[in-house]
């Protein structure tokens, strides 16, 4: 092999020369440079010129510096720079000059420049200099140094081919066998097929060279610290980046001498997004004595700490080098995650990001761009040069996509079916995946050594390859297994797919344990078939589909798509508006209407419960999270009437509200101590025995199961010795928690009768004393149900300006000192006694007058004065109009 003498001015162009260098040595060329020059006694332009005539080839490098003058005693009579002294020798000698200039645009600092600082007699000898390589010798421009790179090593190869040695005959001699670099036999096919190219296939990872190069120049740029680089699905972003870019900045840094650790990262990979990130970073931290599970939560507690931590794992867990982290699909932020979430994070991250500590490179499907004008730092990336657009490969590179990694494993494939191959997969942007299945399925079914035209045929092309095998793959589940699309596909189906905002399919994903033990059989055969793919090992593996182009090609997902796409629309709604809802506090404004949250719970259902992230079942059955917020003071009584409709639509499973699983009613108990009673405008006190109140009112569910037992309303035994009803009048209000109203004395003794006797003990109305125990909780100075005076924020009054009852227990705040709630509001109670001459035993009986029996605790039409605890009010037995009146029930203890 060739060697070869770089010359340059050091000091402008040291990252230029050094990537120059390492690519001339990895091309296994033996290159002469002062990087290895060790002190000898020997004048360095001595030892340059030497070197010069040593080598077959000059490779100069020239930017707007003309570098150091040696003394004209030293050989250097027309007072020339070492560097042009270098190349002059060459070109005496007739030496191959392969020479490059920067352009202006190559980033060199001022303070290197010559007409900028006055040296070189401001700038004319490099202006020369440069005039005579442009016009004489024809040198190449370059602007970075991976372009650079490209063009030195082109210029070379280039060289060497065109110097070969003419045959001796006429006759071709029989080509060299490429050297195999890729060991099948311990590594596999070279085509990962539906998989993405990792680090492992960056031997064998060709066609993307010019874009490597533009991805490791931007990365040196102050704004190529946090890189984006956008394409449609099927572009190949993932394998650019992961086989192409990082494996490069591994062996060679970004910039100076640092040695970079680079780690991928997935959002959907963890917990939470934090903990996605902190993953694939636990040993390093480790090294930095950072408990890495700990960190994670930190960091979701507290995204500012980021950039510290990041510095932190960097200056002890790497030794002082440098860390890129490439977030890869980084559409799941706005799928998976909800942009609250997803907006802390990339702030934190973007923040961290900075030169010589940590570079971030970002994958993010075209489609999913827009997401990111949401976002003021990334809205700025996206706008300068921070960003990179990947479009549709050409057919040459496509060529080389397919030919390379054969010749890398030694196999052979004919250029017949290369041409066939890359003509077919086009310049679509999709059809890269289909490309590379159906490589992967030509290996496979290799003859010997040859990938053959035979067996494309065999499989059907591109598309028909893949139609093929999961045909295959379907009939030996359904064989193995004895299942159904149907059974099993939704099922597994349902938590890989999700329907972004644009309507557009995308991959989830989801962890394997989350499945039941019979889809993870047929899950592992999807694998192995490489029709899902898994990532991680144990409990933190996880599984989706294995590239989006499947959602195409693959019938069976392709029709559930279809018939389930609006369904999974709604989920994939949910799970945005389930986070905007938690981060939100649960207001009340971010969550659905009733109606839709019961079809979310119906689509819950029907994908499996087990399947849908926490989130959203918790915003699917938010009633425990609504009780919650009513412990909050500040909340207004337009939201509590609304938490109580919610609880009414959605199921309202608090105890004492509903039903029991028998049917009847189910009554949660109080103990009421005993005590002394004085009622208002009656001269003597009453005697109260411990007794149990109902912590809630009777609700229209619990009368209605009275209305519709076959035991209950029509029965004549409830209504021995009080006037009957034929029918109940209709509730004003039709929520099944809301207290049933519009029912008089008579109806609320005949329920207490029935339900006596269906539990077998002693149920009432409740004595007006008893009743107002209850409310002042036995303290007779307690002139509503709570302490103090008048507090509007504690009952259902008329200054809620509500007017209408709201469902029972809305009011926490207004609970009594043993724990009944709605004795001051909502509706009026109606008391076992009379009303006049209200002394026992004489105002207990019951009987079918229509004596004026006594109601207490005021109701939602009420001013405060007529809510007081010991207010006393009226009507006959009777009445059952009025819109507010209800009753609560009572018993003796034993």
């Amino acid at each position: 092999m060739a060697t070869i003498y770089l010359s340059s001015t050091y000091e402008d162009l040291q990252d230029y020369r050094r990537v120059v260098f390492d690519a001339l040595r990895k091309a296994d060329y033996t290159v002469m440079a002062m990087e290895d020059y060790v002190a000898a006694d020997q004048r360095p332009v001595d030892k340059c010129l030497l070197d010069v005539e040593r080598t077959d080839i000059y490779v100069g490098l020239f930017a707007f510096r003309y570098g150091y003058v040696p003394p004209p005693h030293h050989s250097n009579p027309n007072r020339w720079s070492i560097t042009e002294l270098e190349f002059r020798h060459a070109e005496e000698l007739q030496k191959p000059c392969l020479t490059f200039l920067a352009k202006e645009d190559a980033g060199i600092p001022l303070k290197l420049v010559d007409a900028y600082t006055g040296d070189g007699e401001k700038g004319e000898r490099i202006n020369k200099l440069r005039q005579y390589l442009l016009t004489e010798r024809l040198a190449s421009a370059f602007s970075s140094p991976h372009e650079l790179s490209t063009l030195v090593l082109a210029a070379v190869t280039k060289h060497r081919d065109a110097t070969r040695a003419p045959e001796s005959s006429g006759l071709h001699e029989p080509q060299t066998t490429a050297a195999v670099t890729w060991d099948i036999a311990k590594n596999g096919s070279p085509y990962p097929g539906l998989m993405h190219f990792t680090r492992k296939y960056a031997p064998v990872f060709f066609g993307r060279d010019a874009e490597v190069r533009e991805i490791l120049d931007r990365v040196r740029l102050p704004e190529g610290r946090f890189l984006i680089i956008s394409g449609a699905s099927g572009t190949g972003k993932s394998s650019l980046v992961d086989a192409g870019v990082l494996p490069r900045i591994e062996e060679s840094g970004i910039a100076g001498d640092k040695k970079y650790v680079c780690v991928r990262m997935v959002p959907s990979q963890g917990g939470h997004l934090f903990d996605a990130l902190v993953r694939p970073l636990h040993a390093y931290a480790g090294h930095a004595g950072i408990d890495a599970y700990e960190l994670a939560d930190e960091l979701a507690r507290q995204p500012d700490t980021l950039p510290q931590r990041i510095q932190d794992i960097v200056s002890k867990g790497l030794n002082g080098g440098g860390l890129v982290v490439f977030l890869d699909q980084m559409e799941e932020l706005f799928t998976v995650r909800d942009r609250a979430q997803a907006h802390a994070f990339l702030s934190a991250l973007y923040r961290a990001a900075n030169p010589g500590t940590l570079n971030v490179i970002a994958t993010i499907r075209s489609d999913f761009v827009h997401h990111c004008y949401e976002h003021e730092d990334l809205l700025r990336v996206l706008n300068g040069r921070g960003h990179i657009g990947l479009g549709p490969i050409d057919v040459i590179s496509v060529h080389e996509m397919i030919s390379k990694p054969a010749q890398c494993a030694g196999l052979s494939i004919p250029e017949r079916l290369v041409r066939r191959l890359a003509g077919e997969t086009g310049q679509e942007p999709g059809s890269l995946p289909l490309l590379a299945f159906a490589l992967r399925e030509l290996f496979e079914n290799r003859d010997g050594n040859e990938l053959t035209e035979k067996t494309y045929k065999e499989l059907g092309g591109l598309a028909g390859a893949m139609r093929k095998h999961v045909k295959t793959v379907e009939e030996k589940v359904a064989t193995s297994f004895r299942i159904t699309e149907k059974d099993v596909y939704s099922k597994i189906f349902g938590p890989l797919v999700v329907v972004n905002l644009d309507g557009q399919p995308t991959r989830r994903r989801t962890a394997k344990e989350s499945f039941g033990a019979d889809l993870r059989t047929v899950i592992d055969v999807l694998i192995k078939e490489r029709l899902l793919n898994a990532e991680g090992e144990g409990h933190e593996s996880v599984v989706s589909v294995a590239h989006e182009k499947l959602f195409e090609a693959w019938p069976t997902l392709a029709r559930w798509i279809a018939d389930n796409r609006n369904d999974l629309f709604v989920l994939r709604q949910a799970e945005i508006e389930a986070g905007e809802w938690e981060w939100h506090g649960y207001d009340l404004k971010y969550l659905w209407h009733e109606d839709r949250l019961k079809r979310l719970q119906e689509l819950i259902k029907r994908f499996g419960a087990e399947q849908v992230n926490d989130a959203v079942r918790l915003y699917a059955a938010p009633q425990n999270s609504l009780i919650e917020r009513l412990s909050d003071n500040s909340l207004w009584h337009q939201e509590r009437l609304t938490i109580g409709r919610y609880l009414a639509a959605l199921g309202d499973s608090r105890p004492g509200v509903g039903l029991r699983e028998d049917g009847l009613p189910d009554i949660e108990w109080i103990e009421i101590p005993g005590g002394q009673v004085t009622l208002e405008e009656v001269e003597h006190p009453f005697k109260v025995k411990a007794f149990r109140m109902a912590r809630y009112l009777v609700t229209n569910m619990q009368f209605e199961a009275f209305v519709n037992a076959e035991n209950g309303y029509r029965n004549k035994e409830w209504w021995k010795g009080i006037q009957r009803s034929e029918a109940p009048a209709p509730p004003s209000w039709n929520e099944a928690n809301a207290p049933r109203e519009t029912v008089s004395w008579f109806e609320a003794v005949a329920f207490c009768r029935w339900l006596s006797q269906r539990t077998g003990s002693n149920i009432r109305l409740p004595a007006e004393w008893e009743w107002q125990q209850a409310a002042t909780g036995g303290e007779p100075k307690r002139e509503y149900p709570w302490p103090g005076g008048w507090d509007a924020t504690r009952c259902n009054s008329d200054e809620s300006r509500l007017n209408r009852t709201s469902a029972v227990g809305m009011y926490p705040s207004g609970v009594t000192q043993q724990g009944v709630l709605d004795m001051a509001g909502n509706v009026d109670e109606w008391c076992l006694n009379t009303y006049d001459k209200p002394e026992p035993p004489e105002s207990l009986r019951i009987d079918d007058t229509d004596t004026r029996r006594v109601i207490r605790g005021g109701s939602w039409l009420n001013t405060p004065v007529l809510l007081r605890s010991s207010y006393r009010d009226r009507y006959t037995a009777d009445y059952r109009t009025n819109y507010a009146i209800g009753f609560r029930l009572a018993q003796g203890t034993r």
